[in-house]
């Protein structure tokens, strides 16, 4: 047993770590800790689960062994997966996995029946053995949605846990157990895992699950604050969320009581409100009228509700209708008055851009910015606002939509005047908040586009009363920390729902309120939405998926640059080189949680620090992190480990990060990528990370000095080293390495190396970190790794390619063929396809994609192609696009595949020399996917190429 070397440091699971961590992440409410509250770029818990057993287990000398045991460990095994498995094989899904002989032996399936049936007279055992061997025969994907998280399942075999045990030389019985002896056999202590970078506290939580004693830390409050709730609220007994729950009840009941008594949100029916949609309103500049403002006046899909302008006078009346059908519904999503950026008048019909009606200017702000004390627009105004449509809940719980009515209206006064009356106490109290916006990339839009100035103007009246009173409830009955923080996570939930930055979703199914953070940035609305009371039990009754926890841990907020804890192991995800500004998208919390922050955690500073927020990429973020990762590397042993989380593979942003890891004194070990893509990216220039990067460190205790010619030969050999044994450990029948996953090993590679020297040649890193370069410069460190990437796609030939025929292959071709293996393997990453199309400098590749959602993602089968762009550059007037058109037209004329041969000796004009030998290369590979399952719509094309290739191997034979 190698014990210095980690099993992270030589091989990681990288797909079903990537397929499992996207299965958490779409759980949604399952997810454990995103329940508690908003944060942006938590990572996936298997994630930081599988990334701290990677380090604590020893490398041996049978690395196929090492992964067969840390799969157990993981439950990500075969019979680890059997034992996850919880849903049961539909006879359906078993019916098509198995073959033709196989159906016709235990299934009927009669003319026009959609689901087969079983057989007369088989019995249970043999049901069982069928469904066994369709279960055997799916993919890792497909069994994932028959089976439990593996933080969902216990693995408690004995049997199990006596072959881990015999291979790591422990005795253990569960995974907090291992995580405890490996530990002490790695550091001779119970280990300390720290995070720095805390956030929403994935990191800390995982590793306190897994037995470690925790540090944790951010510059944060509200990451502090989520990461305190995720150890002792989602970390608490069974027992202690119940008398939470208690208290969370008892300050709705008594909230409830004074809505109720104060009558604002019940009509003269007794009907109950649900929700309030409002809307900003605007005086035309070419004609007078004001116009109510909306991207659209559909309400509902599924109730077939929109609303309904009017002229009346200079404005527009309102009219609410449910029922329409979808040419009335469309006419009225057609009326919409705001498109394209610009306000639509309905009675002029003139269109003015909204740049032009907010009189921006190029420096400063064109509207009027609003005072400390103002909680409503002003008359005069450019921006008012209006409520437009209330959804009532009767006493049989029937929903309706209504315009509001003159009592409705006397009730929103009644609001007004109760506010009012409390407004100033409430702020000086801490209630309500009263802090000014700071300017800056996120915050200057509030102020831009509306004029706001303080934080309670992203509020309105009705929504400042509510939460107002929550506040005020909380302080008065909370008499614990736990109960402070559970108010505290009731009330952000609020904001994030109820705000006028809340948008109305009318999709049928919901038909409700959306958060405020769809993306990341305070984004105003022209229409909005308002919860009442009863919509917002959902978001102070959160959902806490708790599991007990039995552990030290440490929290504090603080800049991570002073820090003097000492931890054996940190694992961080730094905000490097990243676009999500969250100190300022946290005030939108900080602003009402000063007062409760600061009862419950009397020791913790109460603002978001913008000035100490590590962000950008020039000159100061540059210094800040590698002061930081010199701080951490100075508080941890000789033989600790770190690793950092990141998501950019620019090349230029690893010779940045080589730099600041030189800098700090570590030594780069490992790197591996793990996909965490979910099906709301799309295919954009440019966005072509859609995964975190693990990159793995230790320590640099080399003394040697390199110069960058006499270092290459040494990266090219790691490089290729690298991919070797990466090619030597796949599993083939399940692979873990896309080729994605190869060139990130390549830049890992080069990494090795060059962080392994104290210096290199006389490359000044503070000037390499701190000067500007344009886009498509490179510095001399990034040319090196941009190298070692080119040794890589050298190394990448497809097992069923001939090496010389694929040296011949155009750039498109070889992404083509690279594609399609990818497919073979069951690989639809969008950000695989991007990384490879990147690799092979292929920027026009959109045409060959068939589908551009992510996990979905695939290229264009001969037949999807047909006749188009069959000739030209490009990929165009390649062989492989000529083998494609024969296909598509040996398949189009009957399987007249001598169709398809006539054409390459017509059209394709090296048939007679080198060409014939790629064609025929290109159609022995295409046959081989006719029996996969994955490739069914490949099948026929596939089954043709066979056929075809014979033919072109024996022309003129």
């Amino acid at each position: 047993m190698n014990n210095d070397k980690s099993f992270i440091e030589v091989q990681f699971p990288v797909s079903k770590v990537s397929k499992e961590s996207y299965k958490e992440r779409k759980a949604n409410l399952g997810q454990t800790l995103t329940g508690l509250g908003k944060w942006w770029g938590r990572k996936p818990l298997v994630l930081v689960r599988a990334a701290l057993l990677g380090l604590l287990f020893p490398a041996s000398d049978e690395p196929k062994k090492d992964m067969d045991i840390f799969l157990k460990i993981m439950s990500m095994d075969n019979n680890g997966l059997l034992n996850r498995k919880k849903k049961s094989i539909s006879v359906k899904k078993a019916f098509e996995i198995l073959t033709t002989r196989e159906r016709e032996q235990h299934f009927a399936q009669k003319d026009g029946e959609v689901t087969p049936s079983w057989k007369a007279g088989i019995k249970t055992e043999e049901k069982i053995a069928v469904l066994q061997k369709a279960w055997s025969r799916m993919s890792y994907d497909q069994k994932l949605t028959y089976c439990v998280r593996p933080e969902q399942y216990k693995n408690e075999s004995p049997a199990v846990w006596k072959e881990i045990n015999s291979h790591l030389g422990t005795e253990a019985d569960n995974l907090r157990e291992l995580t405890a002896e490996l530990g002490r056999m790695r550091f001779d202590r119970d280990i300390v895992v720290g995070d720095c970078f805390c956030g929403g506290g994935s990191v800390p939580f995982e590793a306190a699950r897994m037995g470690c004693t925790v540090f944790a830390s951010d510059l944060n409050p509200i990451a502090g604050l989520l990461t305190w709730a995720d150890l002792n609220i989602a970390g608490a007994s069974d027992e202690k969320i119940t008398k939470l729950r208690e208290f969370q009840q008892k300050v709705y009941d008594e909230l409830d009581k004074q809505i109720l008594k104060w009558g604002i949100e019940n009509n003269e029916k007794g009907d109950r409100a649900n929700s309030y949609l409002y809307c900003n309103e605007t005086t035309c500049p070419e004609c007078g009228n004001t116009v109510p403002l909306s991207p659209s006046w559909v309400i509902g899909k599924g109730t077939m509700t929109a609303a309904i302008l009017t002229k009346n006078n200079n404005s527009f009346d309102i009219e609410i209708k449910s029922g329409l059908n979808l040419k009335q519904l469309n006419n009225a999503d057609k009326m919409a008055t705001i498109k394209s950026g610009s306000m639509y008048c309905p009675h002029c019909k003139k269109s003015i851009p909204i740049t032009a009606l907010r009189k921006d200017i190029r420096e400063g702000f064109g509207l009027r910015q609003w005072n400390k004390n103002e909680f409503m627009p002003r008359e005069n105004d450019i921006f008012r606002e209006r409520l437009y449509c209330i959804k009532y809940i009767d006493k049989n719980g029937n929903k309706y939509y209504t315009a509001p009515t003159a009592g409705d209206l006397a009730r929103e006064q009644k609001v007004l005047t109760l506010l009012s009356e409390r407004f100033s106490d409430w702020q000086e109290k801490g209630y309500v908040p009263n802090s000014r916006i700071e300017e800056g990339d996120k915050t200057n839009e509030l102020i831009r586009t509306r004029g706001w100035k303080y934080w309670h103007q992203l509020f309105n009246p009705r929504q400042l009363l509510v939460h107002g009173l929550f506040m005020l409830k909380i302080s008065e009955i909370a008499t614990t920390n736990d109960e402070l923080v559970m108010g505290l996570l009731g009330i952000n939930k609020f904001l994030n729902f109820n705000a006028k930055l809340s948008r109305w979703n009318p999709d049928g199914a919901n038909e409700k309120g959306q958060d405020v953070f769809s993306n990341q940035a305070l984004n105003t609305m022209y229409n909005y939405c308002n919860r009442a009371l009863i919509a917002l039990n959902v978001c102070w009754f959160f959902n806490i998926n708790n599991t007990f926890l039995e552990t030290d841990s440490s929290i504090t907020i603080s800049d991570a640059r002073n820090l003097t804890h000492n931890c054996d192991i940190w694992i961080t995800d730094p905000p490097y080189a990243d676009a999500i500004n969250y100190h300022e998208l946290s005030e939108f919390f900080l602003a009402w949680d000063k007062k409760l922050l600061k009862k419950a955690f009397p020791n913790w500073y109460t603002d978001s620090k913008r000035v100490l927020a590590v962000r950008g990429r020039d000159e100061t973020f540059s210094n800040s992190m590698i002061d930081i990762y010199k701080n951490l590397a100075a508080n941890m042993p000789d033989n600790g480990m770190q690793i950092i989380m990141f998501t950019h593979q620019d090349v230029g942003v690893w010779a940045d990060l080589r730099n600041i890891v030189w800098a700090a004194g570590l030594q780069v070990t490992a790197a591996w990528t793990i996909a965490t893509e979910t099906e709301s990216g799309g295919l954009k220039e440019g966005n072509y990370v859609k995964g975190t990067v693990l990159l793995v460190l230790r320590k640099r205790k080399s003394e040697k000095t390199a110069f960058l010619d006499e270092i290459m030969p040494e990266i090219e050999d790691e490089v290729k080293t690298q991919i070797s044994s990466m090619h030597h450990l796949d599993d083939k029948e399940e692979p873990n390495f896309t080729d994605a996953d190869y060139i990130l090993a390549a830049y890992a590679a080069s990494l090795k190396v060059l962080t392994s020297y104290k210096k290199i040649e006389d490359i000044d890193v503070v000037y390499e970190l701190s000067r500007v370069r344009k886009s498509s410069e490179l510095s001399a460190v990034a040319q090196v790794i941009e190298s070692a990437k080119k040794i890589a796609y050298d190394q990448l030939i497809p097992s069923e390619f001939d090496a010389f025929l694929w040296k011949a292959l155009s750039a498109e071709e070889k992404l083509y063929i690279k594609g399609l293996e990818l497919e073979k393997n069951n690989v639809y990453q969008l950000s695989a396809y991007q990384e490879l199309s990147r690799g092979f400098g292929v920027n026009e590749y959109k045409e060959f994609m068939e589908n551009s959602k992510a996990n979905r993602a695939r290229f264009k089968t001969a037949g999807e192609w047909a006749g188009r762009n069959i000739s030209g550059d490009g990929f165009a007037g390649t062989l492989l696009r000529n083998v494609f058109m024969a296909l598509y037209l040996s398949n189009k004329n009957d399987d007249n595949v001598a169709a398809g041969k006539n054409w390459l000796k017509n059209e394709v004009p090296t048939y007679d020399g080198n060409g014939r030998k790629i064609i025929i290369e290109f159609l022995g590979y295409i046959a081989t996917f006719e029996h996969i399952i994955n490739m069914i719509h490949w099948e026929k094309e596939a089954f043709i190429a066979t056929i075809l290739k014979e033919l072109v191997i024996n022309d003129g034979v």
